[in-house]
């Protein structure tokens, strides 16, 4: 009885030494080949000046009667996406009006300024890259920047 004990406490020892082993070793490493694939850049388009003009188009107050907001629509229907921008740019031109306006403007100032933001037009000139095209929304009105900064209630 003695030696089976032995024995068994010898083969647990020896299972737990080759075990302890396995876990400090390294694993092997498992080798990759990858290709190389070499493209070579696009070389750059030459963008036409209209599209300069609507991708890269300055937003907020260009003169002291003028402001203006880009847009994009990825519309097909020509009637849908001018709708789609005239909507948009509503909406952004007065979230950006509001940015230059006091921020404790009354109800009657807050409407005046809504009306403001409907008062443009869309500049379109048919300007597509990639499937979006792109508008303009300009709003022209004489000292419209004194009139928003200074002039609501």
């Amino acid at each position: 009885m003695k030696r089976i004990k032995l024995l068994g406490v010898l083969f647990l020892s020896i299972v737990m030494v080759v075990a302890i082993n396995n876990c400090k070793s390294a694993p092997e490493k498992e080798v990759i080949k990858t290709e190389e694939t070499i493209t070579k850049p696009e070389e750059p388009k030459e963008e036409s000046a209209d599209v300069i003009e609507f991708t890269k188009a300055k937003e907020g107050f260009i003169t002291s009667s003028l402001f203006q907001v880009a847009i994009s629509s990825v519309l097909t229907d020509d009637t849908q996406r001018k709708e789609e921008a005239r909507n948009v740019a509503e909406q952004k031109a007065l979230n950006l009006l509001k940015t230059y306006a006091s921020p404790n403007l009354s109800d009657k100032g807050k409407k005046e300024l809504r009306e403001i933001s409907k008062e443009g037009k869309i500049l379109d000139k048919n300007v597509s890259v990639g499937g979006r095209y792109f508008f303009l929304y300009q709003i022209q009105k004489r000292d419209l920047k004194q009139l928003v900064t200074n002039g609501l209630e």
